[in-house]
């Protein structure tokens, strides 16, 4: 499969959100380029695809705006998206934040991690409350826990790109 990164304009073959140069510069400013640099080119390539399909897969349907054109390969770049300030993004561009997450992750899968593992014991919920006076959640769970992997940096890098999924204000 060929490598190509979106560079803002739509593209429909596109599969990657940065390119290896700036996934190397990424991992070089923050002290992650041991196991990064020691990766091939073409490892790194598709640990950046993959970093890519994870991302439009979790975070899709909360993706705040509308892709930019119907016909590209990604769900960036967007059209009416605005971080939590009420600046608009880029129509024609990727958010940075974007691209750091890409690269975290990428990092993730050529340190060994698949992202998006198949979940085969989950456990079964036991009890489950909610309280909606404080926002108060409580899940127990038996003969297991919950294998759904969190990467809190991306979650941070992402929260001003997606769509809260909390309450609402009506």
């Amino acid at each position: 499969m060929a490598f190509e990164v979106e560079t803002g304009s739509g593209s429909a073959t596109a599969n990657s959100y940065l390119s290896v140069a700036d996934a190397d510069t990424y991992h070089a400013d923050h002290g992650n380029s041991t196991d990064w640099s020691g990766a091939s080119e073409a490892t790194k390539q598709e640990a950046l695809r993959l970093a890519t399909q994870y991302l439009d897969a979790k975070y899709g349907s909360r993706w705040r705006g509308t892709k930019s054109d119907g016909d590209q390969a990604l769900d960036w770049p967007r059209s009416y998206a605005y971080d939590d300030n009420d600046y608009a993004y880029d129509a024609d561009a990727i958010p940075q934040k974007l691209a750091d997450a890409a690269a975290e992750l990428a990092l993730r899968v050529v340190e060994g991690d698949t992202l998006l593992d198949d979940i085969t014991n989950p456990g079964t919920i036991k009890r489950e409350k909610k309280k909606l006076t404080v926002l108060e959640k409580e899940i127990e769970y038996q003969g297991g826990k919950s294998q759904v992997k969190a990467y809190p940096l991306v979650e941070g890098l992402l929260k001003s790109l997606i769509v809260n999924a909390g309450l609402e204000r009506g």
